[in-house]
């Protein structure tokens, strides 16, 4: 059954809730890690093991699987609204200009399949060709 109350809309500000709520956002992350081997933990490390697994589950050379990443997705969302909503989901309890460097640093986007602010350096089974949406 469809957990439809993962993907709810903040009517108020028309954001979905996990890019306001880090409880939510954290949870649906869990989800997709579970689910789909969202990663590697810290994209800035060779991490061989995770790519060689990437690599074996689609079929192809470790080269191209780190070439499907969350920043080339189809359901990565990175439009201006979108980022607006992250951004501001950042900065409760916090600057904006902070909230700013943040989804900056973190090239963050908005995971469509799994409902969560997406670092765009990691790629998870759920990939899809054809990204970001800006």
């Amino acid at each position: 059954m469809l957990n439809l109350t993962k993907f709810a809309v903040n009517k108020a500000e028309g954001c979905p809730v996990a890019t306001q709520d880090i409880e939510k956002n954290l949870e649906n992350r869990q989800d997709a890690i579970d689910k789909a081997a969202y990663g590697p933990l810290n994209p800035n490390e060779p991490n061989t093991d995770f790519w060689e697994k990437k690599a074996e589950k689609w079929d192809v050379s470790i080269e191209e699987a780190k070439k499907s990443r969350c920043g080339n997705c189809a359901v990565f969302i990175q439009t201006p609204k979108m980022m607006n909503c992250i951004r501001e989901g950042l900065a409760a309890g916090d600057s904006m200009e902070n909230a700013w460097d943040t989804a900056r640093a973190g090239q963050l986007g908005y995971c469509e399949s799994f409902d969560f602010k997406c670092a765009s350096k990691r790629t998870c089974d759920a990939w899809v060709v054809g990204g970001p949406v800006r």
